[in-house]
């Protein structure tokens, strides 16, 4: 059982819900200590999909793929499900939604696709062991960090957060928010990436090229019985478009999010950071990152021509 950490001196005045320092990670109630002591001892199968991302880093749109992708386009069982129910949330529990990520992945049958924003450290042991195909998705982190500063705000699970983008691009730069740093996530998953079990994928690399992309997730997954036609399909039926309308997929149902303040699916674009981030700070973001991370050289995009 790991620690559940004494809270370090108050540097930042936001308090997240419930929050808690756990194993030296920054989490939110919804992500409570008991349920992280049980996602270490659960049980994985071979067969199952394990999505791995830091929060904002288009989860909800690779979920949606992957589900598909293992279901064989099954598009009406996708219309019939949140994707929330469909795709659990492996360290989540909120009673109110009655979406407790463990009980529903007990629950759920094979093939079951399974998500978490935990560090490598913290993932269920079995992982090692069982193998599962893992598909780790990353996003250049200036758009995360806008992109979580948006979610902030509109979420009643991590407090409607008032504060300023500088307060918040200071608490993303030193790992004060949920789940804690971006830095410490990618350092972690980053080494994994030639292991035959996993994927790594990149968030500007679907967007410029989905049915390519789709297609090579396909085929790691083992689900070279898709054709083109069918892989086109689920393209098409996760587009940010289609998704943002999409009830089954768009979290409007969702009683902590505010979608007049910002909505889940907000912009879904590759460079949304250039309207946020000041020269300066985006100077300091290269400095602190070529610090952090600039030895692993990792191929981020930063923009697309659209």
């Amino acid at each position: 059982m790991a620690k559940v950490d004494d809270f370090a001196p108050k540097k930042f005045s936001h308090v997240l819900p419930g929050e808690h320092v756990y194993d030296g990670i920054l989490f939110f109630g919804y992500s409570p200590p008991d349920t992280l002591n049980l996602v270490k001892n659960f049980e994985v199968r071979s067969d199952d999909v394990i999505l791995v991302t830091y929060p904002k880093a288009g989860t909800t749109w690779m979920q949606e793929i992957l589900w598909l992708l293992m279901h064989n386009g099954d598009f009406d069982g996708a219309m019939a499900t949140p994707v929330y129910m469909r795709s659990p949330f492996l360290e989540f529990k909120d009673l109110t939604l009655n979406e407790v990520g463990l009980d529903l992945a007990k629950r759920a049958a094979s093939p079951r696709v399974i998500k978490t924003h935990l560090p490598m450290k913290r993932v269920p042991k079995q992982m090692h062991d069982k193998k599962p195909k893992v598909i780790v998705f990353f996003r250049n982190p200036k758009d995360v960090c806008v992109s979580y500063f948006n979610f902030y705000r509109s979420s009643s699970s991590f407090g409607n957060f008032r504060g300023s983008w500088p307060e918040f691009l200071a608490m993303f730069n030193e790992g004060h928010v949920d789940h804690g740093s971006w830095f410490d996530f990618t350092k972690s998953w980053w080494p994994l990436r030639e292991q035959p079990n996993f994927k790594l994928v990149f968030y500007e690399d679907l967007k410029k090229n989905p049915f390519s992309v789709i297609k090579q997730v396909a085929e790691f997954l083992d689900k070279t019985n898709l054709d083109d036609v069918t892989i086109s399909r689920i393209a098409a039926h996760c587009s940010f478009d289609k998704m943002k309308e999409n009830p089954m997929t768009n979290h409007s149902d969702v009683y902590s999010i505010n979608s007049a303040v910002s909505p889940l699916l907000r912009k879904g674009m590759v460079g949304d950071w250039k309207t946020v981030f000041t020269v300066k700070q985006n100077e300091d973001f290269d400095k602190l990152y070529q610090e952090k991370l600039g030895h692993l050289r990792i191929p981020f995009t930063y923009e697309l021509d659209y």
